[in-house]
Parts: C-alpha cells; sequence; structure tokens
C-alpha cells in the first residue's frame, strides 16, 4: 500500500523534495559520468518467474554487467549506497546527494535506478528482511515520463519530484509508457513491525 511521510519515521524526509531542484541540477551536470549496472536479466530469472523480487546485494552489485555507452537495457541501476557502504565510483560523481542521504540517515540500500521507455518490472513482492523487520520503498522520479506504479489495486503516475512511498512487501508494479528512460533515485527505510517474508 501506498504510504505518507509520517508512516516513515523520519522527519527529515519532508526537505527532500525541497533540495529536489539542487539534485537534478547536479543530476543534469554528472549523469553521463555515473556507472549503470544491467538486472535485465536479474529481472527474467526472478520477477517473470516467481513474481518475487529477491534481494539486490553487494555481491549482485558488482557482477551484474556494466552497461556500455550506448547500449539498450529494459532495467538498469547505478548502486549508490548498499549496507551503509558507499559505492564510491558513483557517490564521488554525485556529492551532493551522497549528502543529502547521509544526511537523511537511509543509506542501507540506495541506487538510481532505470527503466527503458515501453518497458516494465511485472507483478511482484519483495519480501521484508525478517518477521520483525518492514521494509518502505521511496522513490523520487527525475525526470518527466508516462510511467505509473501499481500498489495491490491503487495505481498512481509518477511526478519528477514528487517522492512516492509504499510497502515493497505488497505487489506491485512499475510501468513506463513514455518515449524515455523513466530515472528515479530509490532507496529503503526499515522499521520495526511484522514482516512479510
Amino acid at each position: 500500500m501506498f504510504l505518507t511521510l509520517e508512516d516513515t519515521n523520519n522527519s527529515k524526509l519532508i526537505g527532500l523534495e525541497k533540495v529536489y531542484p539542487t539534485l537534478k541540477e547536479e543530476w543534469g551536470i554528472y549523469s553521463s559520468q555515473i556507472e549503470w549496472r544491467d538486472f535485465s536479466d536479474y529481472q527474467e530469472r526472478t520477477i517473470q518467474h516467481s513474481h518475487q523480487g529477491h534481494e539486490i546485494d553487494a555481491h549482485a552489485f558488482t557482477t551484474a554487467p556494466i552497461v556500455q555507452e550506448g547500449q539498450k537495457c529494459r532495467w538498469s541501476i547505478a548502486p549508490l549506497f548498499y549496507d551503509n557502504q558507499q559505492y564510491t565510483r558513483n557517490t564521488n560523481v554525485l556529492p551532493k546527494l551522497r549528502k543529502t542521504m547521509l544526511w537523511l540517515g537511509e543509506t542501507k540500500y540506495v541506487g538510481m535506478v532505470k527503466l527503458a521507455p515501453d518497458s516494465r518490472l511485472g507483478w511482484h513482492y519483495d519480501p521484508d528482511p525478517n518477521p520483525n523487520t518492514q521494509r518502505i520503498r521511496c522513490q523520487l522520479p527525475f525526470n518527466e515520463t508516462i510511467s505509473t506504479l501499481s500498489v495491490q489495486s491503487e495505481f498512481r503516475p509518477y511526478a519528477e519530484g514528487k517522492l512516492m512511498i509504499f510497502t515493497s512487501s505488497a505487489p506491485h508494479c512499475v510501468q513506463n509508457m513514455g518515449q524515455n528512460d523513466r530515472i528515479s533515485l530509490v532507496f529503503d527505510i526499515f522499521r520495526r513491525g511484522k514482516g512479510i517474508l
């Protein structure tokens, strides 16, 4: 289900949309220097067949194929943080975004995620880490494109610079119907509660 800022227990999140213009400006200048990793095959092996997402761990980040210039792929991720450790290849290129995530205190899992035009991540759920912890997923779109996020029976269009928050253990689906890549900052927040495994 979709959540509000109050559901996250992080009062600093209200500032993310306010600093978005600064983050977007930095992205516009330096995004061409970012390293993207191709997770299209990961999608085929997991989501399409089991309808269950699987944790993208540090090993996956470092072994997924690097997207070459001009290469087309359906789903790619530019890692920024994993398990509170910086992926310095990218965080050094985006120091303002790095500083913002450190200020928010949300560095367990952070990345820029790209979904190609006319592509989708089919219906799936992402299990919570354990029976006593819930995962909250936050997405901040960095561009305008015709794309939607559906969570259970509700769907919402993406809007550039507007934070979307939902429980990723609920069935959800992302679709990009536009002519441009859908690019979003994605990060996870964890809170105590009944986890869905």
